[in-house]
Order: structure tokens, then sequence, then C-alpha cells
């Protein structure tokens, strides 16, 4: 009974194995999943079909652990492990503490050989953890098992374990053994068909063509036919394929090349090889025809051709002839002498130019070294000649002097070559070599022309540098817009206020003003075709400075590029100097005017006056109140005449030491009755010790009353005017008149002073004039300030009597 269990145990176990390596071989290839829980699941199997005897459960669950560590690694022997462990526990009946014992010991001794002896070959290491194991068994069973039955069972167990660990270890090297034949066979059968592919993938992509035939009876019939000569031409296998040449469609082979391939194809049936040109498949093109016969026994069995497409070939043939050719002429005929030597410098040949150039004729310069090459320079000339063949140069050019027959020396411009063969050897080296004699004779007379134009460029520059007025010339695109500033003057970067290059490297759109109305009118000048203008405008730059400016513009061409030149010259002050002799030129027509009606009316204003006089002596007092405003209007008449007068002719004046305070009361007490009269109030304030000033006194009263009617004038619903009298500064006292008056437009303030200008309806414009005349002849300034409908404050100055 013992005997039959114990094979019926092992023959489970065999067919596990054998079921398992099955499955894995032809079923589905290896996978580590089943592999680690292929030891598991047989021991399991066994522990359940397994057998008691003396007490004692007998099966082969250690064989399956063992190959589980062996061939599967320690992942798949714990897993084994744990499931025998658990089945022991849960399954079978007994005591089981020394077996657990034993299987963890077993375990943890089968890890150590698993990572210190894993490349132990599968038999030697098998039986290695089969003793351990049995050594494990028998130590700790020696403290349960009595000694007769542990021997027993030790012998028992080990002849147990090891026939069945010897059965499973030839099915798992029977399974390596098949697995790695069948591998090594599905890698040879798809190395095959990959190599069949792969030669059929080259016939088929060959830019040539592969074709076969055999002879049966007296027809030549064709095997094969591929590649991308004939697919390109519009052929393909199976239109040539198992038939004739008689056969095959004229289309791809006419009915007149027949004969002609016939003929080939017996020569090459005899066991020739043959080669042709053929124009096929059509009169343009030339096909190579090369057919080698296949032998076998010394008999031929079939015949191999091969067609390639040679026309470019045969067209770049044709090309070299004709280059050839070409390069030949060039050489006879070129004008530069061209010289072929070995290497070491004797002459292989030259063409005719080196006879006109030289002297030498061809017969006489053939094997003579470096026969133009002038003894002073013969070393320099050696020098180049091993520095080609050395390699450390490979072409030279250089303009050197060589020497003629009949010892004249000339000019000349030589490019010497190296001359290589196929292998790229050097086999002999080239020159060509130009006179240049008249070139050098031109060169100097060029530079002679350069340094004047040097010269003359420098002047220029040093005109356009230094020039006084702002200078820039700026780039036009094709509109006709600025665009860019490509040179401008010191005088330039000054108004900008910006270095050269700042102004250079700035876009014209970004450094210019966008709404100035010069800049909007030069570019639409510009647009609409003209080429030279002027403008005069005033402008006002980046940094806030104002200028009235005159720009000059010229549009041309530069460089193949449309720009325009600007001179811009700041006129500011030959405005105001324009203004000055306007002024000037109105002040003398009032002179000559004033004495013209101050001489015509004087006398007859004296006369009126004086009838006027004796009139109102007279009884008649009815008659008085029209003569008082007769006399009235004449006193304004002669009082304007007055003025006229002082503006016509200079008058004798008295410069003494006056009190400009005291003066300055004497006219707010002179013009006190007219403000009240206006309910306007005066009020001086001195603000400082007030020094002596020379002046006229009348004069300088003349322009204070002046000044404080305009105010009272101004202010007709009252108000009040403050006078303030301080000192300036060491040299100057200021006298500042302030109103509350409706004021002067501000762009009005600039035309007052002038000659019959006057902001009063009733006003003749000479007033302000005067005014300004006698505090400027004092040496003083007036300044005026205003705001419409709040005042208008005037400042006097005058300079300080020095003592």
């Amino acid at each position: 009974m013992f005997i039959k269990d114990f094979f019926i145990n092992l023959f489970i176990f065999t067919f596990l194995v054998s079921s398992t390596i099955f499955i894995q071989v032809f079923v589905m290839k290896s996978n580590q999943f089943i592999e680690k829980i292929y030891g598991a699941i047989i021991a399991v199997i066994l522990m359940v079909f397994s057998f008691k005897y003396m007490g004692f459960y007998y099966d082969l669950r250690v064989v399956p652990l063992i190959f589980s560590f062996v061939y599967f690694g320690r992942t798949a022997g714990w897993i084994t492990l744990l499931s025998i462990l658990i089945m022991r526990i849960i399954y079978m009946d007994g005591y089981c503490g020394p077996y657990v014992v034993t299987l963890l010991g077993t375990g943890i001794i089968f890890t150590i050989f698993r990572t210190y002896f894993k490349n132990l070959h599968p038999f030697k290491a098998s039986f290695l953890y089969l003793i351990c194991y049995v050594a494990m068994i028998r130590l700790v069973g020696g403290f349960f098992i009595p000694a007769v039955i542990s021997n027993i069972l030790y012998i028992q167990s080990l002849l147990f374990m090891s026939l069945g660990l010897l059965s499973g270890l030839f099915l798992m090297e029977a399974y390596q053994k098949l697995y790695s034949l069948t591998e090594e066979l599905f890698k040879m059968n798809q190395k095959l068909k990959r190599s069949k592919q792969e030669l059929k993938d080259t016939v088929h992509e060959l830019q040539g063509g592969i074709f076969k035939f055999i002879k049966v009876d007296t027809h030549f019939i064709h095997t094969m036919c591929d590649g991308q000569f004939y697919y390109q031409n519009g052929f393909y296998s199976e239109q040539v394929v198992g038939k004739s040449l008689r056969t095959i469609d004229s289309s791809i082979i006419p009915p007149h090349l027949v004969p002609e391939l016939l003929k080939y194809y017996v020569q090459a049936w005899e066991g020739n090889e043959v080669i042709f040109e053929i124009p096929w498949p059509d009169d343009e093109t030339i096909a190579l025809i090369a057919l080698r016969p296949i032998k076998r026994n010394g008999k031929v069995i079939e015949v191999v051709g091969s067609a390639i497409d040679i026309t470019e070939r045969k067209k770049v043939e044709s090309e070299l002839q004709e280059t050839k050719e070409l390069l030949e002429s060039f050489v006879n005929n070129n004008a530069d002498a061209i010289v072929i030597s070995d290497r070491e410098g004797h002459i292989l040949q030259v063409n005719k130019a080196f006879e006109t150039i030289f002297g030498w004729s061809i017969q006489e310069i053939i094997g003579k070294k470096l026969p133009s090459v002038p003894s002073f320079l013969m070393d320099e000339s050696i020098e180049i000649v091993r520095n080609i063949l050395s390699g450390k140069s490979t072409i030279t050019r250089l303009e050197t002097i060589r020497q003629r027959k009949n010892g004249d020396l000339i000019d000349v411009s030589i490019t010497v070559s190296p001359v290589l063969d196929v292998r790229g050897n050097i086999m002999a080296l080239s020159a060509i070599c130009r006179d240049i004699s008249e070139r050098k004779q031109a060169e100097k007379e060029r530079q002679q022309l350069y340094q004047q134009l040097q010269e003359s460029e420098l002047k220029y520059r040093v005109l356009f540098e230094q020039a006084a007025d702002a200078v820039y010339v700026v780039e036009l695109d094709k509109n006709r817009t600025p665009t860019q500033f490509i040179e401008v003057n010191a005088i330039g970067c000054e108004r900008f206020h910006l270095s050269r290059d700042e102004i250079l490297s700035t876009p014209f759109s970004d450094l210019v003003s966008k709404d100035s109305p010069l800049i909007k009118r030069l570019i639409e000048k510009i647009k609409n075709g003209e080429d030279s203008f002027t403008l005069q405008d005033e402008y006002v730059f980046p940094t806030g400075k104002k200028i009235t400016t005159e720009f000059s513009i010229r549009v041309f061409k530069l460089n193949g590029k449309e720009v325009f030149l600007s001179i811009s010259r700041d006129i500011t002050e030959r405005i105001k100097t324009e203004e000055l002799l306007r002024k000037s030129e109105k002040l003398a027509v009032v002179g000559q005017l004033a004495t013209a009606i101050a001489h015509e009316i004087k006398n007859p204003l004296t006369a009126m006056k004086g009838f006027m006089q004796l009139l109102k002596t007279g009884e008649n007092k009815t008659n008085h109140l029209y003569i008082d405003i007769v006399s009235s209007e004449i006193d304004r008449i002669e009082s304007i005449t007055n003025e006229f007068m002082a503006i016509a002719k200079p008058q004798a004046v008295k410069i003494q030491p006056n009190d400009i305070s005291m003066l300055m009361n004497q006219v707010v007490m002179l013009l006190e009755p007219q403000a009240l009269m206006n309910n306007v109030q005066m009020k001086t304030e001195v603000m400082s010790t007030i020094p002596m000033i020379h002046c006229e006194g009348n004069q300088l009263k003349q322009v204070f009353i002046n000044i404080l009617k305009n105010a009272i004038e101004s202010m007709p619903t009252g108000g009040e005017i403050v006078i303030q009298i301080d000192r300036a500064d060491n040299n100057q006292i200021n006298i500042r008149f302030i109103d509350q008056g409706c004021g002067i437009p501000r762009e009005r303030i600039p035309y007052l002073g002038e000659p019959f200008y006057s902001i009063k309806e009733d006003g003749i414009g000479l007033g302000l004039m005067i005014c300004y005349k006698i505090i400027e002849m004092h040496q003083g300034k007036i300044w005026i300030e205003s705001e419409v409908n709040k005042g208008t404050t005037i400042d006097v100055t005058l300079p300080i009597c020095k003592l």
C-alpha cells in the first residue's frame, strides 16, 4: 500500500509538471505571474493527494518548493512555501509546530542559497536544497520523534523525494531544451521569412531590372521579371513572366527589336556572357542589358539578365566629351598664359597666350624649369610649390613680377593650383598668368584720384560738421515717407540734445514731433513730388526748446535710395531783428509824419488860441460857454501835437538824481481826482529804502501818468490800483502797477508799444509807445502781464544812481 500511494503521488506530480510545461510551450508563452504561482499550485494539489504512513503524511510537496527557488526565484519560492504552510495548518491534522519551524527555517536557508549561489547548475542546486531540507527535518524531528522511527522516516523520505526530484528535473530540463529549440526554430523561420521578403523588396526596389529565362524547346520563356526599371516604364511582372520574346506584348518589346534580342539570348544560352546597349523601351532611352548564364554540371539551366537605364550616363559621357573639347578650346584660346608643369617645376605644356606674353615658343619652353621667374624671386616661387605639394595650401593667388625672354620684367597675376589624379595625389601643377601691367598703371592713377577724392571728402566733411546750420540726411521709403536719419552734423545733434548714434538709431517718426505743422507740411510736399523747396515756421523740440526755423529741402538719390537733405537755420534772432527794423521804420514814419503834422498845425493852432482869448474878453457872456468848449478842444489838439513833437525829435532833457517815491506821490496826487470820479482807489507801497535814481523827472511822471490813466480807464466799475516800489537787486529798482481792470488778451500783448496800436476805442496808440521810448532812454525795461477779466500787472525797472 505504501509503494502504491507513493507512485500515485509521483504520477500526479509528473502529470502536473508535464501539463504545465505543455501549456507554456504550445498554448501560451512564458508568463511571470504563472511562474510565481506554478510551484504553489502543484504543491497544494500534491498535499491534497498525500497519504499517511506511520502517523506521518507523505507527498512530494518539497519538490515544487525546491523548483520554485531554483528556477523562478525567491518570490516564487516563498509563495510556494506559504501555500504549503497554510495547507498544512488548515487541511492536515496533527501537531504541526515542528513542521512549521522546519519549513520556515528551510525557507530562510533557501533564500540565502538563492542569493549567493544563483549561478549554480539546477541539478547541483536542487540536490543541495534537498539535502538542506532533509537535514532540517532530521534536526527538528530529533526532538519529537524516536530515533528508530526517525531513521526509517529519514531514509524513506530521502528516497521518495530524490526520486520525485529526479523526475521533476528531467521534465524541467527537457522543457528548457524544448523551449529553447522551439524559440530558435521560430526565430530561424522568422529570419528566413524576413530574408525572403527583404530579397523580394530589394529586387523590387532595385533601380534597374532583373529577369530570368529558360529554354523550352525552341522558345525562351521568361520565369522572372522585377525591378523599378520596368515599373517606371509602366511594365509589370505578369506581362512578361511565362511568355517568350515573340508572345510578349508589342508595347513592351517592339517587334523590330525581337530578332536582335533573340541573337543575344542564343549567345547567352550557349554559355557566353553578353553585354549590349539597346534603345528600349523607346528610342530616347538607352538600356544596358547584361546576360549571364547559370550552369549546373557544365550545362546552362537558366540565364539571369539585368537591365539598367544608362540614358543619363550616355548624356554625361557626351557632356564630358563636349567639356573636354571646350576645355581644350579654353586653354588654347585663353588670353591668359596657362602653364602646366611637373612636381619639380619643369614645363609640360603651355598655350599660345604664353608665347604672346613671354616671347618663348612652345618648342623652346618645354622641359625648362621655371623659365619666367626672375632670379631674385626664385626662392619665393620654390617655396610656393613646396607648400602646394605638402598640402599646406591648395590654391595660391598672388601678384608678382615675371620675366620675358628678352629680359623685360612685367607685372602679372598668377593663380597656382595642383592637378590631381583619380586617387587625389598631386601629379602636376597648373598656373594661370595674366599680364596686369596696364592695370597696375591704372591702379596708380586710381590711387591718386582716390587720394584726391579723400581730400575732397575731408573738406566736405569739415564743411558739413562745422556748418553753423543743422544739416540732416533722411531716408525715404517707397511711399516717400521719411523713415530714418542716415546722417546729421553736430548742430543737428545739439538741437535734439542727443548724440549722433542715438539720432541715427531712432526712427524718424519717434524723433520728430508728429503734431508739428512744419513736419506735416514737409512730408506733404515730399509726397506730392516736390524735390526742392523751403519752409519757415516755429518748431518745438522734444526738449521743450522752441525756435523759428527755415528748412531748405532737397530730394535726391543716394546709393540707390531716395533721401532728402535738410538744412535747418535758426532764424529766431533774425525774425526779432526784422521785427525791430519794422518798428524802427514805423517810428521813422511816425517821426516824419509827426514833424509834418506839428509844423502844419502849430501856427494855425496858435492863431486860433489867441483869437479865442480875445473873444473871451468880450462882454457877450453867452458865448463864453462855447468859447470854453472850443478852447478845451484846442488844448487837446495841442496836447496831441506836443506828443507828435516828442516823437519827432529828441528833446533836451535834464538828467539828475530824483527820489522816485516823491515823483510817484506827485503823480498820484495829480490823478487822484480822476480816480475818485471812477470809484478807483490808488495805494502806494514802498517795500524798502529806495535810493535816488538818475532820470528826467517830468518824463518819468509822463510814463507813470500814462500807465495809471490806462489802469483807471480799464476799471469803469471801480477797483483798486496797487503801486509797489522795491529794489530788484543791488543795481535796479522795480515799480509795479497792479490793477483789477478788464485785462489784455495774451495774443495782443506783444504788439503793445507799436505806433498807432491801441486796444482802446478812442486811443491813437502813441501813449505806450512814448512810455517805452522814455524808459528805454533811461536804460530801463517794461514788462506787461495780463489776464482777461482779472487785471494787468506792469513792471518798470530802472537803474540805481551810482555815486
